[in-house]
């Protein structure tokens, strides 16, 4: 009996998946096939090369500095970040070059961005089928391959449990991270959704506000080793640019009161950035959904993050754990699925 584990998108909550693994082994569950889209693809390679432990190792030791290095912040052709850094580290420590070099049977999902048709990467370049599959829309540039524009698989089959399937699975494990994001959570949690995506706008902010003191302080306009080594080949977010991520205007005549008798809170308003994102948490948790419904997987895994924005990849610790957490939750579901009691 082959098991097929499928990662699902999520931009940083993604780090859960490595914990949903962790968990996963320790139980004595062997995964022989695996399946991943955006940041599941890249935990997926890494998983399928071997090396998750030292991913988890590198991603645990991130903060936020870092990780707004390794993003490549600026306004890039097509994009907000580059992600090359991210990408490179990959290629250079947690994953092997082909998909014929890999430990274990492994597929990622892209879009094509013009025909919408889903795109699936079972061979060739790991790195180049990774970057694909990660190009979330907005976030990151699209990908030219082979003659096609690729962005973020999740656009379209955001817990790719039919390339588990394809590639031969008898039993498919799925790790759905939208779970938090489905109409009737948003309608039960409007203020912490949006609090949420405001999380994201406001990690730009944070980094181009820092940036701005480094030149500042004392008259100093070299900042120091550590200051050096952040900023270097960054390009700086304009004052212009900035204005992207403040909230849509709201002329005061038009701005929402709050009756104090009912305790009615309104939520704050978007910047484009909060829309952006927000919407596409909607789209993931929908397109999730109907995907699922049309193609169940036989264990469903949900980890609880409704507390993680989308660009909080410094929270790993609290990730991998909230993934490890998840699986602990449904441990004797799992074992009678797989008949292991």
């Amino acid at each position: 009996m082959k098991i097929g584990l499928a990662l699902g998108s999520g931009a940083a909550r993604g780090w859960a998946h490595i914990g949903v693994i962790q968990a996963l082994e320790e139980m004595g569950i062997e995964i022989d096939i695996v399946s991943g889209c955006s940041i599941g693809s890249y935990v997926g390679a890494a998983y399928a090369s071997g090396k998750l432990s030292e991913l988890a190792e590198w991603v645990e030791s991130l903060t936020d500095w870092q990780v707004f290095a390794l993003m490549g912040v600026g306004f890039h052709k097509g994009g907000l970040v580059s992600g090359l850094k991210v990408f490179k580290a990959l290629q250079d420590n947690f994953s092997f070059e082909t998909f014929e070099e890999l430990n274990k049977p492994f597929a990622a999902v892209a879009t094509d961005l013009y025909s919408g048709r889903e795109v699936n990467f079972m061979s060739g370049s790991v790195v180049e089928a990774v970057k694909a599959s990660c190009a979330i829309p907005g976030l990151f540039p699209p990908i030219l391959f082979e003659n096609r524009w690729l962005v973020d698989g999740g656009v379209v089959n955001p817990v790719p449990v039919n390339m588990c399937r394809m590639l031969g699975a008898d039993i498919v494990i799925a790790v759905n991270l939208s779970a938090d994001f489905r109409p009737q959570s948003l309608v039960a949690n409007p203020i912490d959704h949006s609090n949420n995506q405001k999380k994201t706008s406001d990690f730009f902010k944070r980094s181009q506000q820092q940036i701005q003191q480094w030149f500042k302080k004392d008259g100093d306009t070299t900042p120091d080793a550590t200051e050096q080594d952040i900023i270097t080949d960054q390009e700086f977010l304009t004052e212009e640019c900035l204005e992207i991520l403040e909230p849509a205007n709201v002329e005061p005549s038009k701005t929402p009161q709050i009756p104090s008798q009912n305790h009615i809170i309104v939520p704050p308003a978007p910047s484009i950035i909060n829309a952006m994102t927000g919407s596409l948490d909607i789209l993931s948790a929908r397109v999730t959904r109907s995907r699922l419904a049309g193609d169940p997987p036989d264990i469903l895994i949900e980890p609880q993050l409704r507390d993680f924005g989308m660009m909080e990849f410094y929270r790993a610790k609290e990730l991998i754990e909230h993934g490890r957490a998840s699986v602990h939750r449904i441990e004797e579901q799992i074992k009678y699925q797989l008949g292991t009691d």
